[in-house]
């Protein structure tokens, strides 16, 4: 089952259009009240955290200021929060997206959003609208710049599903010789590439072929639990790593020197505190998706009496 937020939820849709099946606006809301619990539980837990290890300025700014990061608004707390609001937009818009792809060529739809992409990417680093000092407005823009910026993503993954694309990449490479090495050596020329163009306009392009080049190799037993390990975490990782790096224990953070060392130190540190926010997360949803449960069997009692009657 696949756990990573970034690959799995990104590619939801890629799963719902295989399965032939429209999200309903219940799962959506479902699926983005989970993320919101996980995001409130961090929020909460590290700003009580700021407060006892003496470092307050990381979440400065008044309670107007909290209601904004709160609701998504702002995410100045922490800058990798960017994405949540981004991603509730695109979960909400994923069924529009799939509607319009399973009923029009797929290569006009890639084109369209690859227009919309190059298009929000140019105003998201040249700002070429005069927005003036309107807050709101700027707000929406950057919000739909965004949005333009990630959408290219969900659109690939749901051409992939309906043209069946992975797997006809996987039938024709998945029996090659040195397999591994040539999907590594392919990596490994993706990093080159990004290091001597660092602009992030390719950054949905190498990233669709890492995960490609990567999903092709052939991984030991070991390394596919460590990565369910990983993957069970990653959510976490996302949303607290630059707590650590950056605004509340940078000194503790940085304290092994060496780089190598450090980005373990930090991953070690991120880990260690999802094991405490899943301990709160977990009995929460536990809650919620027995509700779910009894709700819906209910609603199916309902539509059966009134069938039978």
């Amino acid at each position: 089952m696949c756990s990573n937020l970034f690959v799995c939820e990104r590619l939801w849709p890629f799963f719902s259009l295989g399965k032939n099946a429209t999200p309903t606006v219940k799962k959506n809301f479902l699926r983005i009240l989970k993320l919101l619990i996980n995001f409130w539980i961090i929020l909460l837990m590290f700003m009580s955290i700021a407060f006892v290890a003496g470092k307050p300025e990381a979440f400065s700014g008044g309670f107007s200021k909290f209601l904004l990061n709160f609701c998504l608004l702002s995410n100045s707390y922490n800058g990798a929060w960017w994405y949540l609001q981004t991603y509730v937009i695109l979960v909400f818009l994923a069924p529009l997206l799939i509607k319009l792809i399973k009923k029009y060529n797929s290569i006009s739809m890639l084109v369209i959003s690859g227009i919309i992409y190059l298009a929000s990417y140019v105003e998201r680093i040249k700002h070429v609208l005069d927005l003036g000092d309107n807050t709101v407005v700027v707000m929406l823009v950057n919000t739909g710049v965004l949005v333009g910026t990630s959408q290219l993503a969900f659109v690939v993954g749901i051409i992939f599903a309906k043209e069946g694309s992975y797997s006809k990449l996987y039938n024709k490479f998945h029996n090659i010789r040195f397999k591994n090495i040539l999907c590594l050596l392919g990596i490994l020329m993706l990093v080159v590439m990004h290091a001597f163009y660092e602009s992030m306009i390719i950054a949905p392009f190498t990233a669709i072929t890492f995960i490609c080049l990567f999903n092709l190799m052939n991984k030991s037993v070991f390394v596919q639990k460590l990565l369910t390990f990983l993957g069970n975490h990653s959510t976490n990782l996302w949303l607290t790593h630059m707590f650590f790096y950056m605004s509340i224990f940078p000194k503790l953070t940085f304290a092994p020197k060496y780089p190598i060392l450090i980005s373990l130190w930090l991953v070690l540190l991120c880990l260690l505190s999802s094991f405490v926010i899943n301990a709160i997360y977990y009995p929460i949803i536990k809650i919620i998706n027995k509700k779910t449960l009894m709700v819906g069997i209910q609603s199916d009692k309902t539509a059966e009496s009134k069938i039978s009657g």
